[in-house]
């Protein structure tokens, strides 16, 4: 942890990135005991609106995400306003939406380190496996098909992107 916070150095805000079960929440924690303030859109849909398909229609989703997503954009501002530090534990799964957050945050000021959690699929499924007996706000229930597809679907960061590669408890980029 002491080797990413180096890395993080002094950026008010952390984009946190990667598939469902690569680590993203479970790094986003991590961060928080060490003073950042944890923004998780999958909290804020839960707390909101229950599990998909559960508690609400699927076809909801999309709706509830982007209302989701104004809300985690107006506490960020909030956040970074107060001159505090954020963690964003979100997909990112396009360069696109890490863009948008990034320009975000820095037309506010804040410094982004953006951190990728780079996980091998079959470990993401077994995580995954372990997750859905017990699913909740930071857990949603995801198929072997569904992880394949968000595996296979996500675009991890470029050469041109800065950012940190964090694999478990081994960083580099």
């Amino acid at each position: 942890m002491k080797y990413l916070l180096e890395k993080i150095g002094d950026a008010g805000v952390v984009m946190v990135c990667g598939v469902s079960g690569s680590g993203k929440t479970t790094l986003a924690r991590r961060l928080e005991r060490c003073g950042y303030r944890m923004l998780s859109i999958d909290r804020m849909m839960w707390d909101k609106h229950g599990l998909s398909g559960v508690d609400y229609p699927e076809e909801l989703y999309p709706l509830y995400l982007e209302e989701a997503e104004t809300e985690l954009q107006k506490r960020l501002d909030g956040i970074i306003a107060t001159g505090g530090k954020a963690v964003v534990d979100f997909t990112f799964c396009k360069r696109s939406k890490r863009d948008v957050y990034r320009d975000f945050a820095a037309s506010r000021g804040a410094g982004v380190a953006l951190v990728y959690c780079d996980t091998p699929l079959a470990e993401i499924k077994e995580r995954l496996h372990r997750r859905n007996l017990t699913p909740g706000p930071d857990s949603a229930i995801v198929t072997d098909e569904m992880a394949e597809r968000f595996f296979n679907g996500f675009q991890a960061p470029g050469q041109d992107e800065s950012f940190i590669r964090f694999c478990g408890d081994k960083e580099n980029n």
